[in-house]
C-alpha cells in the first residue's frame, strides 16, 4: 500500500511540474517575451505573450495589492488605461507573494479598476522577470523589451514613454 501511494505521488508530482512552464525574459538586454499564460481575476484565461505581439505597444506592469507604491500608481494606470486602451495594450499582473487571489480580486473590485487584470498564482511571471520588487513596469514592443520604466510612473511619465 505504501508503494502505491509513493507511486502515484511522484505521478502526481510529475503531473504538476509538467504543467508550470518556466521562462526566463532578459529584461535589461531587452530580450522577448515568450507566449505564456495566465487566468485573469475571474479564471478565464489569456496567451499574454500573443497580446503583446498584436502590433500594439504593451504597458506590462506586476503589482502587489498590498504594496503601498502599486497603491499609489494604479490609479494613473488606470487613467492611462482609459486614455490609451484603442492604442496601447495595458496589462497588470498581481503576484503571489505574501497574499492570495480573494484579496487581489477585492482590491481590484473596491477600486474599481477596468485594466485587464491577471493574477501570477504560482509565481512563474515573477520569477520569470526576475522581479525583486514592485511595481515593475515595462514598456514591450510587438512582444520583445523595448524599456524598463522608471519608478515612480505617473498619467504625464506613462504618455511620454509611450509617445516616443
Amino acid at each position: 500500500m505504501k508503494k502505491i501511494i509513493l507511486m502515484i505521488s511522484i505521478l502526481l508530482l510529475f503531473v504538476v511540474s509538467c504543467g508550470t512552464k518556466e521562462f526566463s525574459v532578459d529584461v535589461d538586454g531587452k530580450g522577448k517575451v515568450p507566449d505564456f499564460e495566465l487566468k485573469d481575476l475571474n479564471g478565464k484565461s489569456a496567451n499574454l505573450g500573443k497580446i503583446m505581439k498584436n502590433g500594439k505597444k504593451t504597458l506590462f506592469i506586476i503589482a502587489a495589492e498590498w504594496c503601498p507604491h502599486c497603491r499609489e500608481e494604479l490609479p494613473e494606470v488606470q487613467k492611462f488605461y482609459d486614455a490609451n486602451k484603442d492604442k496601447i495594450n495595458v496589462i497588470v499582473v498581481f503576484t503571489n507573494s505574501n497574499t492570495n487571489l480573494g484579496k487581489t480580486q477585492t482590491y481590484v473590485k473596491n477600486n474599481e479598476y477596468t485594466f485587464p487584470a491577471y493574477y501570477d498564482e504560482d509565481g512563474t511571471v515573477t520569477r520569470g522577470f526576475e522581479i525583486d520588487g514592485f511595481p515593475f513596469n515595462l514598456k514591450i514592443n510587438n512582444g520583445k523589451v523595448e524599456e524598463k520604466l522608471e519608478l515612480p510612473v505617473d498619467f504625464d511619465s506613462m504618455t511620454a514613454s509611450f509617445g516616443k
